[in-house]
């Protein structure tokens, strides 16, 4: 399985700064002993009073840049998963201060960017706020595909996400081959939450040929969270695969977590949003997809699909990245 969205950087940051890295250890024996192979490992930002509620009071400091925390973070997690296939993303490009930043991101590493959280920020809009993409999101975005970047539209309201799918399709017309996707997210027509896509979302990001990573956080999969059963809960998250599917594409599918249980001392209520216990979601995944699809396309969907059109496509345009540069 690869996980197309979960926190690591973050939770290796947190375990710099807090010298305690049992929960990375914990992590690293999931992933080495139930075949979770692969992962996009975020980096991510919100706004600082959130960050020191969730994450650490010291976790962003104005005298600490992000390329400073991104170059140490992937340091602890290439120790501790050295064996795992792992691009690295940023979620939420606040305090990013420039296209100039995100190159020496890029330079430093960076495989994956998301523009913004749930917030707005000087780039684009999350889902609490009404605006779009501005002037210094398109120079953001344009520098980040120009890179080669992965572009994750996971998080953006309906207005960035529509000024980045038209910009998107403008750098598509000028002869750019994008990496579109959105790593974390289910259907609105399945479960009303502002934060999953709605079709004709999901049929823009099939017109652009993306991907969807849909995740199993319970919060985005059934309305009824509270009261829903366990078995409930499991049999929704197949049926967003599959709606999804009907829309963008068997091959266009992936599979996320968004696992927040490392934030559970902010909030004990973290530690309930997945469906699956990350110990097992890989083996109980491939048993409820090789079910409803047979063996070769729940393979696609946990692991191929984002192994070849994400991970490869990425990592090729570094590779032509650094013939010309």
């Amino acid at each position: 399985m690869i996980d197309t969205h979960y926190d690591l950087l973050s939770i290796a940051y947190v375990a710099y700064l807090k010298n305690d890295y049992s929960y990375l250890e914990k992590i690293s024996k999931y992933f080495n002993e139930h075949n979770v192979t692969g992962v996009i490992a975020n980096l991510y930002f919100m706004s600082e009073e959130e960050m020191i509620d969730e994450l650490h009071p010291d976790y962003y400091k104005k005298d600490v840049s992000v390329l400073e925390m991104f170059k140490k973070a992937k340091e602890i997690v290439e120790m501790f998963f050295p064996e795992t296939d792992i691009l690295y993303s940023i979620e939420g490009a606040d305090y990013i201060e420039s296209p100039e930043e995100l190159e020496k991101l890029y330079d430093a590493g960076l495989n994956s960017l998301i523009m913004c959280w749930n917030t707005k920020n000087k780039y684009a809009s999350g889902n609490r706020s009404e605006e779009g993409l501005t002037e210094l999101g398109k120079d953001l975005l344009d520098k980040a595909i120009e890179l080669g970047l992965g572009i994750d539209l996971s998080h953006a309201n309906i207005n960035s996400f529509y000024d980045m799918i038209n910009y998107i399709n403008y750098k598509k017309s000028n002869g750019y081959d994008v990496c579109v996707y959105a790593s974390h997210s289910n259907s609105r027509s399945l479960c009303e939450r502002e934060r999953n896509l709605n079709d004709d979302q999901l049929k823009a990001i099939k017109n652009v040929d993306g991907l969807v990573g849909v995740f199993s956080n319970r919060n985005f999969i059934v309305s009824n969270k509270d009261t829903a059963t366990k078995e409930e809960q499991e049999s929704k998250y197949i049926e967003h695969i599959d709606y999804i599917a009907s829309i963008v594409g068997l091959d266009n599918v992936m599979t996320a977590t968004d696992d927040m249980d490392f934030c559970k001392g902010a909030d004990p209520e973290y530690g309930e949003t997945s469906i699956y216990d990350y110990s097992i979601i890989a083996e109980k995944l491939a048993q409820e997809l090789n079910k409803k699809y047979g063996y070769e396309v729940a393979y696609n969907i946990l692991y191929k699909n984002a192994y070849e059109k994400v991970f490869n496509k990425i990592r090729n345009k570094r590779k032509e990245n650094i013939s010309w540069r």
